[in-house]
């Protein structure tokens, strides 16, 4: 039995194989990848649903991705969650909240976003409807700030751009790459997490910012609804509208922030790479099962 964990199996294998699919996201942002690296992983995706005896998906919303997109037979497809870093936990310690947050230049209180700067986070969006938030508040909270953290991607031009036309300078705040180590201060410190992406595989961030209490926006595309369960405000990320009414309600009624909060702790408790380890253990054992019967008769 062959288990590939990461994309692609060997050119010329023999079955029983298993391999895992993390997303297509290539087939949903072409111009994201390099002509070749987009050939690549349509081959390389296209050949996995071909010759795999089993293909583990991250999500459903991949699986059913394998299934619209290359007509892979549904009962060739097992969904593996992964699990999270069981490292990460809440900053509780207030003294280390403020040392990160000066680090990174960041005063509270603040809105947060963590990941890769480029378009399929779709931050332009999220700049517009903090613009929006930023003139229905009292004036008492217009000190609130948006923090787009991590290094920058590609096609990030056009947001730059976007927070000077909107005069949104000293209030969209750009850190940078954020150390592991400073991840949990950062959530921890945030008002709100919010992630409006229009596609993930498997929304790692949504859960991290979970597991440190923080209340959850976001996107209500692709796995986003299914990882985030009952514990996020889900909003149309096309909607720049919905978003912003989204953000006031999560800044201005701290019942629904408790609420999200309390929730998301219990969201964090079905992912686990003990779950995930065990689902793959039941998927090989049921292959081989399979192939000594195949070979019996």
């Amino acid at each position: 039995l062959l288990f590939v964990p990461a994309h692609v199996l060997p050119l010329w294998t023999r079955p029983p194989a298993l391999v895992t699919v993390h997303d297509l996201g290539y087939r949903y942002f072409p111009e994201a990848h390099p002509l070749g690296q987009r050939w690549y992983l349509e081959w390389s995706t296209r050949h996995n649903a071909r010759r795999a005896t089993i293909i583990l998906a991250d999500s459903e919303a991949t699986r059913a991705d394998l299934i619209r997109h290359y007509g892979t037979d549904p009962d060739r497809i097992v969904v593996a969650y992964p699990g999270l870093d069981p490292t990460l936990a809440p900053a509780r310690d207030p003294q280390r909240i403020a040392r990160t947050l000066a680090r990174y230049g960041i005063r509270r209180p603040y809105l947060l976003y963590l990941g890769t700067l480029q378009p399929r986070k779709n931050l332009v969006r999220l700049v517009e409807a903090f613009a929006r938030l930023q003139s229905r508040l009292d004036p008492d909270d217009r000190g609130l700030s948006l923090v787009l953290a991590g290094r920058r991607g590609w096609l990030y031009d056009g947001l730059f751009r976007r927070v000077r036309t909107l005069g949104l300078e000293g209030r969209v705040l750009f850190p940078g790459y954020v150390d592991d180590a400073d991840k949990a201060a950062l959530l921890s410190g945030a008002l709100a997490f919010v992630f409006p992406s229009l596609y993930e595989g498997f929304g790692f961030p949504v859960l991290e910012a979970q597991v440190c209490g923080t209340p959850v926006v976001c996107s209500d595309r692709s796995s986003l609804p299914e990882v985030a369960g009952d514990a996020a405000l889900l909003v149309d990320p096309m909607d720049v509208e919905a978003l912003a009414a989204a953000l006031y309600r999560v800044v201005t009624e701290p019942g629904l922030r408790a609420t999200l909060i309390e929730r998301g702790w219990a969201n964090v408790r079905r992912f686990s790479w003990e779950s995930c380890a065990q689902a793959v253990l039941e998927v090989m054992g049921r292959v081989l099962d399979e192939e000594r019967r195949a070979k019996a008769t």
